[in-house]
């Protein structure tokens, strides 16, 4: 009688996650990770394993999205329709649209002006600009007021979103590199003079405790802005606003950091100058 390795039964997990329709084009190095943590989880008992991997694959990625993967096929045909027409207004309504699909891109729509004209008097347009986790985030650059040589680097997750991001930046005329990265197991050290973390590291924390100021630590730029939700996705603020205030600065005391702190919306802000 033979018997399972802890490879062995990743290894099954992931498969499981692959057949999944949801979650099949996660990056491959998120699914693992996860399946190592939820196999400890459940002793060894992969059926068990594979519905904490899905479990936790929902908390940082799948609770963002429709329950069906967003048509991105549709939604850049009609991108394309605003752009070949050459009207703005069209094409900004187009990547609203779009935007609108991401929970997370969703709440910030009303107050996308704002957002980034007050991030923008803060920090200094940037040559490279990196947005980690970036989800729909690169379709707001028409809201950024970025130049025509500033080249955006966006990663996530998910490969079948990354596409429909990097066509989209395509059609818009932007120079851009996109990759599908697990931001804690990927290096970081590719220098940008800003960096976007945008409600991420409540996600990051609830897979790895402190990783979030440790993926700060690492990023290689100058300038990293950072946002904090102060309501959760069902609206209630529970205390948000209070806990993630507290506690990151109280982490950023300790280091030789100075911040600047934004509220938005419902978005907490700080932009951090290293």
């Amino acid at each position: 009688m033979t018997t399972s390795t802890g490879d062995d039964r990743i290894d099954q997990i992931q498969q499981a996650i692959t057949k999944s329709r949801r979650y099949q084009t996660v990056a491959p190095a998120t699914v693992r990770r996860l399946a190592r943590a939820a196999l400890v989880a459940s002793r060894g008992d992969v059926p068990d394993a594979v519905k904490r991997t899905k479990r936790g694959l929902h908390e940082i990625y799948g609770a963002f999205l429709p329950p069906s993967a967003p048509n991105y096929t549709a939604l850049l045909r009609h991108l394309d329709a605003a752009v070949e027409a050459g009207d703005d207004e069209a094409v900004r309504s187009s990547l609203s649209r779009a935007m609108s699909v991401h929970m997370s891109t969703r709440e910030r729509l009303p107050h996308l002006d704002e957002f980034y004209r007050e991030i923008f008097r803060h920090v200094p347009r940037p040559n490279t600009l990196r947005d980690l986790a970036c989800g729909l985030n690169p379709l707001a650059v028409p809201w950024m007021g970025l130049s025509d040589e500033t080249v955006y680097v966006a990663s996530d997750i998910d490969a079948r979103l990354m596409d429909f991001v990097g066509a989209a930046l395509t059609r818009l005329g932007v120079a851009h590199r996109t990759s599908v990265v697990d931001l804690l197991e990927a290096r970081l050290d590719e220098p940008a003079d800003v960096t976007l973390l945008l409600k991420t590291l409540p996600c990051l924390e609830t897979q790895q405790r402190g990783s979030g100021w440790e993926v700060i630590d690492i990023v290689n730029s100058p300038i990293i802005v950072v946002t904090f939700p102060t309501k959760s996705l069902g609206q209630r603020s529970k205390g948000m606003f209070q806990n993630y205030s507290q506690s990151f600065e109280s982490q950023a005391s300790e280091r030789s950091c100075r911040i600047q702190r934004l509220e938005i919306g419902n978005e907490l802000i700080y932009v951090i100058h290293k």
